[in-house]
């Protein structure tokens, strides 16, 4: 399996917002995405699943990668990809897709960070920052298993940009 894990654009300020579940990407936020997934689509294509987080924040990354992106299937909602996040529902929720599939998921820190981290090292000692928008791609001899994880890149926004010349 090929697995992404994505951490939404950069999002509104929660004191706005009556639910943490509510904050919207900012405009700044949907348009650095948009540049920034189109620069990498070449790295992430073809893609089979788009996972996603419900919360309004990574529902809107989500819908700006699939507009990007040729993918195979529609943009799917989570849950644990929210509150429930840990290595055992994601890897529960990754079981019901074929071994060779191509899967992003967009989610939040510091479950990103943590998911990466297990997948590569086992233990999740790995230290892996997610900024908002970063995303990591990881490769797996079938279902993705804790410490089984390939390290086929790491970019956070500001790194896609600059090597793009943007």
């Amino acid at each position: 399996m090929e697995l992404f894990l994505m951490r939404h654009g950069i999002a509104a300020k929660p004191q706005f917002y009556d639910s943490d579940r509510q904050r919207p990407l900012t405009d700044q936020g949907a348009q650095q995405h948009d540049r920034v997934i189109r620069i990498l689509a070449p790295l992430i294509e073809p893609l089979d699943h788009l996972l996603t987080s419900p919360y309004t924040r990574a529902r809107q990354t989500a819908e700006i990668t699939a507009a990007a992106l040729s993918c195979a299937n529609p943009v799917e909602e989570t849950d644990c990809l929210a509150d429930d996040c840990s290595v055992d529902t994601v890897l529960h929720l990754l079981q019901q897709y074929p071994p060779s599939a191509h899967v992003l998921c967009v989610g939040h820190e510091p479950h990103m960070s943590h998911l990466s981290a297990v997948f590569l090292d086992g233990k999740g000692r790995s230290v892996i920052s997610f900024q908002p928008g970063s995303v990591v791609s990881l490769a797996f001899r079938g279902h993705p298993q804790a410490g089984q994880g390939a390290l086929r890149f790491f970019l956070q926004p500001a790194e896609v940009l600059l090597l793009a010349g943007q």
